[in-house]
C-alpha cells in the first residue's frame, strides 16, 4: 500500500507516541515506581443501613459501595447485582439480608457511568465460576485512584460456595484484570500486593483494619525479616499457588505450658495452601490434630458448626464446655512462628439475618477458628485463612513468581514502600503515565491507514528502543548496584473505641465486655480502626454490626 504524505506523518506520529509509552516508560520504572496504593479492609457501610468487611472499593456514578474479598483461580472481577442469588440451605432470604451477605448490590441501571464492556476486555474464567454477564463501569479503588471503563462480570447465578466465598470478589488469579489494569496505566509498576486482614475480636482492644496494598507493602505492619517462597507452579490443589508446610502447632496455656499437637515422633508435617479470603484460620485435620486439641482442653464441641461468618468453624457448647483460654502458635518449614492470641481464636458466634440483613453476635456459645476436617474431608489440602493474616502479613510478587511472610505487627500507621519494575523497593516516586485503564481494545488509526500497517512499522522502532532500553538500565546498575530489600519494623497501635454488645450470657469470657452506656440504647464507634455499629431491634434482640473475622499476631496472652 503506498502512502501519500500526510498519512505517513499521521503513522509516525502514532509509532513515535507507541514507542514512547512502551520503551520510555520501562526507563523510568527501573528506579523508580508510582506511590503504593492502599486500601482500606474494615466494615462497609451498605444501602440496607448494615454493613459487610472486605476491601472498600465503589463502582459507578453515583458511588456504589461494595466489600470485596480477593479470590484465586478468579481473573476477572465478580460482582452480585440486585438478584444476589442467596438461595442457600432452606432459609429464605430477602434482598436486605441478601445484599449483607454478598458485601453490596450493583444496580447497573442507577449507574451513569456504565457502558457494556470490549469482549477482548477480560479473560474467560472456567468453572468453579458461574455465567457473568460483563458491563464497564468506573471502578473507585480508593480516594485518589479509579479504574475508568473497568470490566467488572455480574453473577448470573449462585455457584454453590455457600458461606466460604460469600462476596464480591476481586480476582487475584495469574491473569487478574484488576491488576493488569493498575500496571497498564502506570499506576503501580509491578504486580506486587501486600496484605493485612486487621483484628477482630470480641471489644476493641482486640479489634484493628487490615489493608491492602498494591504496587507495594505496608512496612509498618511487618516485624523482622521476611521468609520468602517460590510460588507453585500446579495450582491445582492450591489456587493461589502459596503451599507451605506447617511443622507444629503449639497450645500456649495461660499458667505459661505448652503442648504440640503434633504426635510424639516428630517426622509429621502438614501441607497447607494459605487462601487470604477463607474465613477461618485454618482447616485443620481430625485425626489426629484436633482430636489431639480436644483432649489438651477438654472440649466436647457439642455446638456444632457455624453457618455465620467463619463459617463452618467448630462451635462450643455453654452447658458442657469451658472455651479454651490459651493462644496458639503455627510454625512453618521456612522458619516463620506466629502466635495467634485467645482474643482472635475464640470469639463470639457471628451471623447475618436473611430478612433484615443486621449482624447477630451469640457470646453463650462462642466459636473456635478452626475448621475441623474429617470423614469426607479428611484427606483435603489443610487451608490457612484470611485469620491467619492478622497474625503474619503477606507480600506476593506475581512477576516473579514467589509470596513472603512476616510476623505481622498490629498497628493502624502506614509506612508504604513501593516496589519498581525489577522487584527492588523504589528509591524515588515517579508520575503515573496518562493511560486509560479501560482501553483493552487494539490501537486505531485516524489517517486511513491500517493498525496492522502501523503495527508493522512499530515494531522496527520498538525493537530499537528496546536496546536503549537494556542498555540505560545497565547503566544505571553499573552506578547505583543492585537494591537491597530491607524491611522495618513500626510499633504505634490503633485508639481503642467504644465494646460492642452481645446476645447471651458471656460467662466464660469476661472480656467480653459491655460498652458504657450501651445498654437499651445504640452506640456507634468513635475510632475508625474498630468500626463498629451496635443497634438494638426489639428487647433482648441486640444485633452487633460487625464484630468480624479474626486472627492475631505475636502478642502476649491478652488480661481477661
Amino acid at each position: 500500500m503506498r502512502l501519500h504524505t500526510h498519512q505517513w506523518r499521521g503513522v509516525w506520529q502514532t509509532v513515535f507516541h507507541l514507542a514512547c509509552h512502551v520503551a520510555f516508560i520501562p526507563l523510568i520504572e527501573a528506579g523508580c515506581a508510582p506511590h503504593p496504593i492502599s486500601v482500606r479492609i474494615g466494615n462497609v457501610t451498605l444501602p440496607n443501613q448494615s454493613n459487610a468487611r472486605g476491601i472498600g472499593m465503589a463502582v459507578g456514578s453515583p458511588e456504589q459501595p461494595f466489600a470485596f474479598l480477593p479470590q484465586w483461580p478468579l481473573n476477572n472481577t465478580m460482582i452480585y447485582g440486585t438478584s444476589g442469588f442467596c438461595e442457600l440451605w432452606t432459609t429464605p432470604w430477602t434482598e436486605q439480608g441478601c445484599m449483607t451477605f454478598r458485601g453490596g448490590e450493583y444496580d447497573s441501571f442507577a449507574s451513569q457511568t456504565r457502558t457494556q464492556a470490549a469482549t477482548n476486555a477480560y479473560p474467560a474464567d472456567s468453572r468453579p465460576y458461574p455465567a457473568m454477564n460483563f458491563v464497564a463501569d468506573t471502578l473507585k479503588v480508593n480516594e485518589n485512584v479509579s479504574l475508568v471503563g473497568f470490566p467488572l462480570g455480574i453473577a448470573l447465578n449462585n455457584w454453590g460456595e455457600q458461606g466460604y466465598h460469600p462476596q464480591m470478589a476481586v480476582g487475584m488469579g495469574p491473569n487478574s484484570t484488576f491488576l493488569s489494569a493498575l500496571q497498564r496505566s502506570g499506576k503501580i509498576a509491578t504486580r506486587v500486593w501486600g496484605m493485612f486482614w486487621g483484628r477482630q475480636g470480641a471489644n476493641s482492644n482486640a479489634q484493628l483494619v487490615g489493608s491492602m496494598v498494591f504496587g507495594g507493602y505496608d512496612k509498618a505492619k511487618v516485624t523482622g525479616q521476611p521468609f520468602t517462597q517460590t510460588l507453585s507452579s500446579d495450582r491445582s490443589s492450591c489456587a493461589t499457588g502459596m503451599l507451605v508446610t506447617i511443622t507444629d502447632l503449639v497450645l500456649n496455656f495461660p499458667n505459661g505450658t505448652n503442648a504440640s499437637l503434633f504426635p510424639s515422633a516428630r517426622s509429621t508435617s502438614i501441607s497447607a495452601c494459605i487462601v487470604p479470603d477463607y474465613p477461618v484460620l485454618m482447616t485443620m485435620p481430625f485425626n489426629p490434630f484436633f482430636s489431639n486439641f480436644i483432649n489438651h482442653t477438654n472440649a466436647t464441641f457439642g455446638g456444632g458448626r457455624s453457618f455465620g461468618l467463619n463459617f463452618f468453624s467448630v462451635r462450643y457448647d455453654d452447658s458442657k464446655d469451658t472455651p479454651y483460654r490459651g493462644d496458639l502458635t503455627v510454625k512453618l518449614q521456612s522458619g516463620l512462628a506466629v502466635r495467634i492470641p485467645n482474643d482472635q481464636l475464640v470469639i463470639p458466634d457471628t451471623y447475618s439475618d436473611p430478612q433484615t440483613g443486621r449482624w447477630v453476635v451469640n457470646a453463650t456459645d462462642p466459636t473456635l477458628i478452626i475448621n475441623s476436617i474429617q470423614d469426607v474431608n479428611a484427606n483435603d489440602l489443610t487451608q490457612l485463612g484470611r485469620q491467619f493474616l492478622s497474625a503474619a502479613y503477606l507480600m506476593v510478587d506475581e512477576e516473579r513468581s514467589q509470596f513472603s511472610l512476616w510476623v505481622a505487627n498490629p498497628t493502624a500507621r502506614e509506612d508504604l514502600v513501593a516496589l519498581d519494575s525489577e522487584g527492588g523497593e523504589a528509591d524515588s516516586p515517579c508520575p503515573a503515565p496518562s493511560v486509560s485503564p479501560g482501553d483493552h481494545g487494539p490501537v486505531a488509526s485516524s489517517n486511513g491507514v491500517s493498525p496492522g500497517a502501523i503495527a508493522g512499522i512499530t515494531v522496527g522502532v520498538l525493537a530499537v528502543g528496546a536496546v536503549a532500553a537494556v542498555w540505560a538500565v545497565w547503566r544505571r546498575r553499573q552506578k547505583q548496584g543492585a537494591l537491597q530489600v530491607e524491611r522495618g519494623l513500626g510499633h504505634e497501635t490503633a485508639a481503642p473505641s467504644a465494646a460492642p454488645l452481645y446476645e447471651g450470657n458471656p460467662k466464660h469470657h469476661e472480656r467480653w465486655e459491655l460498652g458504657a452506656g450501651d445498654a437499651g440504647g445504640s452506640s456507634h464507634s468513635a475510632s475508625p480502626p474498630v468500626d463498629l455499629e451496635v443497634q438494638a431491634q426489639g428487647q433482648g434482640q441486640i444485633h452487633a454490626a460487625h464484630v468480624l473475622h479474626e486472627l492475631p499476631v505475636a502478642y502476649s496472652y491478652p488480661k481477661s
